[in-house]
């Protein structure tokens, strides 16, 4: 094993720690939900990516791939619920961003409970365009494409790592 392969594995043994991690943190939020009478459903996403403008798609925000396991309670959530709050949990190791966001819906006693993982400078793009905008938005998405619901937060600063200003050149 060459040098480049032992970083390369460590390196692949930090991200799949952060991501098992961000599930489990997921499923403990979710079942504080559950124990307070609200529907929770654990979205292990299978991708996250954080996507800029680009009139091609004609959306942005945060993309999570939803595996086909929970993309049906996914879509029933997303068609009942607004979420009109929501909260971030994350924490960052190396350029690795780990985070769960908790979409709620009060009204409806509704929590979408997302575990993702990206790179701190993949989301530099967004975050200059959501810095700009005011807003980011939340997508949920099958393998296949299909979108299974969208939510815009305009309280930005949660969905982003700590330090990212500087990335973006603005400190």
């Amino acid at each position: 094993m060459t040098r480049d392969d032992a970083v390369e594995e460590a390196d692949h043994e930090t991200r799949r720690e952060g991501s098992v991690a961000a599930v489990e943190d997921a499923r403990r939020l979710a079942d504080e939900r559950r124990e307070n009478g609200w529907e929770a459903v654990v979205v292990p996403a299978v991708d996250t990516a954080p996507v800029p403008e680009d009139a091609d798609r004609g959306y942005s925000g945060f993309v999570h791939v939803v595996p086909e396991s929970v993309a049906d309670a996914v879509s029933a959530a997303c068609d009942r619920a607004a979420f009109p709050q929501y909260d971030a949990y994350r924490r960052q190791v190396g350029g690795e961003f780990f985070f769960v966001v908790e979409l709620l819906d009060p009204a409806t006693e509704t929590a979408l409970l997302i575990a993702g993982t990206y790179r701190s400078t993949d989301a530099v793009p967004l975050y200059r365009q959501a810095s700009r905008e005011g807003v980011v938005r939340t997508h949920l998405k099958r393998l296949n494409g299909e979108r299974l619901g969208s939510v815009e937060h305009e309280s930005i600063e949660k969905l982003f790592p700590e330090g990212i200003e500087t990335l973006a050149g603005r400190s």
